[in-house]
């Protein structure tokens, strides 16, 4: 009876114990598809104590991998040359982007330790992999050289909203396919790097294009004219906004439309993702909520970030 009363209490004891929290240091060797991942990120994490976030970005609007990989090459031989905007965040309060400055990512790789390297390609050449190659694996030669303990993983990028010019109809197309077709040369694209460097992705592609098949207000371009301080709204989608800039001394005011970034929610969506990836957590359980947003978004954007990461197929390495 001993025997037996000791057994139960060890397999409740196993059952009972707390999931082990992680400490986490990740950069982002990107551009403005992976600046924004400190949006909501530090906050999602604070609301999950056991773990912690150490965030860096180091950002160059638009920037390639080509780009990326040059300036390793001139960082090398001129220390001075310091083209990226350095942000960090903390999951510690106050939750806000701190240390604003000008560096290179060969001095970040060189004087810390972080756990996990992001990189990406720069979204208007992400559906084209002839433009991947060589330039990224001499960026994971280099991340490989001096962070031999961190995990390099691939962020999926995003097709864009559908009313982009480069995604028109012939004969004013730039590219000969729509947003489908962006979409999925993409998901190609980021597939093929995987494979070929036995990389984990974070596929923020899917979740956009999940959003966008389960949303149940589909997006629809407008062609009204607004008048200051309406905007258009961009219900039924992730991607794209509109805000109005004074493009002028006069003070006239503008309406300034974004097709390509992610919005509020998408930023939200982007969040829950890397959560989940990052921390083995379903992003379903996450707390953070933005103040404005409606329960039946935050549940299918959630949804999304979960659906996209658990149908993905990872490499084997």
């Amino acid at each position: 009876m001993l025997k037996k009363m000791l057994l139960a209490g060890v397999i409740f004891g196993m059952w009972t114990l707390p999931v082990s929290g992680k400490d986490l240091k990740v950069l982002m060797v990107g551009n403005s598809f992976s600046v924004c991942v400190g949006v909501y990120l530090p906050s999602i994490v604070n609301s999950s104590p056991k773990h912690s976030l150490e965030l860096t970005s180091a950002y160059i609007g638009g920037c390639t991998l080509k780009k990326h990989a040059d300036n390793l090459k001139k960082a090398e031989t001129d220390p001075d040359f310091k083209p990226y905007k350095i942000t960090f965040w903390t999951s510690k309060p106050p939750l806000k982007a701190r240390k604003f400055y000008d560096g290179n990512v060969n001095e970040l790789l060189k004087k810390n330790q972080y756990d996990v390297v992001t990189i990406q390609q720069g979204s208007p050449l992400s559906w084209d992999y002839t433009t991947y190659q060589p330039f990224a694996a001499e960026l994971i030669e280099y991340i490989r050289k001096h962070q031999p303990k961190a995990e390099i993983v691939i962020q999926q990028t995003w097709a864009y909203r559908c009313d982009h010019p480069a995604l028109q109809p012939q004969p004013k197309a730039i590219w000969e396919f729509d947003q489908t077709g962006m979409y999925k040369r993409i998901r190609d694209s980021y597939k093929k790097l995987a494979e070929a460097e036995k990389l984990r992705v974070i596929p923020m592609g899917d979740a956009v294009q999940l959003f966008r098949k389960y949303t149940p207000v589909k997006f629809q371009p407008s062609n009204e004219d607004f008048k200051y301080p309406n905007v258009p709204s961009y219900a039924g989608e992730v991607v794209g906004r509109s805000t109005w800039k004074n493009h002028s001394k006069s003070g006239i005011m503008q309406l300034s439309t974004d097709r390509f970034h992610l919005n509020p929610d998408g930023n939200y969506l982007q969040a829950c993702l890397w959560f989940a990836f990052l921390y083995d957590e379903s992003a379903r359980k996450i707390k953070f909520v933005p103040k404005t947003m409606k329960p039946e978004l935050k549940e299918l954007l959630q949804k999304c970030a979960q659906e996209a990461l658990d149908k993905y197929v990872q490499v084997k390495k």
